[in-house]
């Protein structure tokens, strides 16, 4: 008899569910508006009739979710939610499980999208990744020796916030100069301001970059090798031998073109000539698919 799990993406503006079988199909998907700003019982009734509406009337063994910030287990709280802070208040997953009345298995949605890339990708070429999401923040996941790798927390693999200048660009985490100040989508668009004094996206500073707009062209180059110094940096801690890409930024088709030039100089030891720059496979439903991996183990039913 096959048995069913359902996924959950928290994220700022939206959340996702999906239902998905043992073998790793996934049956039916779901977005809707997080409503996050309206308080604590609205987010666990949406996220309740999202899992009735995926579930499509078949029993349901474990719900896995994946949210931006990460679970301190001993207060069972989400912290690091700067964006969506009613996800982090006291009670909410205690409320949100006697809910569902399931089990719910909660990770970091970066380490969710790093299972399901990974799983999607060539695992059998790879056995030390990085996940990468460049969107409004950076985040990451490991896997290393095909394993997640979470840490003592949960909060292992924090990309953005790992420091390319300790006296450069202040970050909303209190720190300076972390990766995230640098090539998320908004930095790159505040930092385009700076030079330019106009306000656009990050979508229109790459098409003008590809015209070879002097501003535009600074900032992408300028991103480029910044993003190499720290991929760099996380290749030689965990000799790493792929990264891959996710989230709205990496769909700007210079990070996978002639990464050479970008990677040049940064390894340590062994001559990397070749340091594979993958683009996400699942697109936005690599943190929704990773979730319900999660769900799935929780049963029995994968290993990772």
């Amino acid at each position: 008899m096959n048995e069913y799990v359902i996924g959950i993406d928290l994220g700022g503006t939206k959340i996702e569910g999906c239902l998905m079988n043992e073998n790793k199909e996934v049956l039916s998907r779901e977005r809707v508006p997080s409503n996050h700003n309206q308080g604590v019982e609205v987010i666990i009734n949406t996220i309740s009739n999202l899992c009735k509406t995926v579930s499509e009337g078949v029993k349901i063994e474990a719900i896995g979710i994946g949210t931006p910030g990460t679970l301190i287990e001993s207060t069972n709280t989400l912290f690091g939610l700067p964006q969506s802070p009613n996800y982090g208040t006291p009670g909410f997953l205690n409320l949100l499980e006697k809910k569902v009345q399931k089990p719910l298995i909660i990770e970091n949605d970066a380490n969710c999208l790093a299972l399901a890339e990974f799983f999607a990708t060539d695992e059998k070429n790879y056995s030390h990744v990085m996940a990468v999401i460049l969107g409004t923040g950076v985040g990451s996941g490991l896997i290393l020796d095909k394993k997640l790798y979470r840490g003592k927390n949960g909060g292992a693999g924090e990309f953005g916030h790992t420091t390319i200048n300790y006296l450069g660009r202040q970050c909303s985490c209190g720190r300076k100069g972390c990766v995230q100040t640098y090539i998320s989508g908004p930095a790159i668009e505040e930092r385009y301001k700076e030079i330019s004094n106009e306000s656009v996206s990050a979508k229109e500073i790459y098409q003008r970059y590809l015209k070879k707009e002097e501003d535009a062209s600074r900032i992408i180059e300028d991103s480029l090798s910044i993003f190499g110094e720290a991929i760099g940096n996380m290749a030689n801690v965990f000799d790493l031998d792929a990264v891959i890409l996710g989230g709205g930024v990496s769909n700007m088709p210079v990070w996978y073109e002639n990464t050479s030039s970008y990677l040049k100089n940064v390894f340590f030891g062994l001559e990397r000539k070749d340091f594979p720059i993958l683009k996400a496979k699942l697109g936005d439903s690599a943190g929704v698919i990773g979730a319900a991996y999660l769900a799935l183990r929780h049963i029995g039913k994968v290993d990772f």
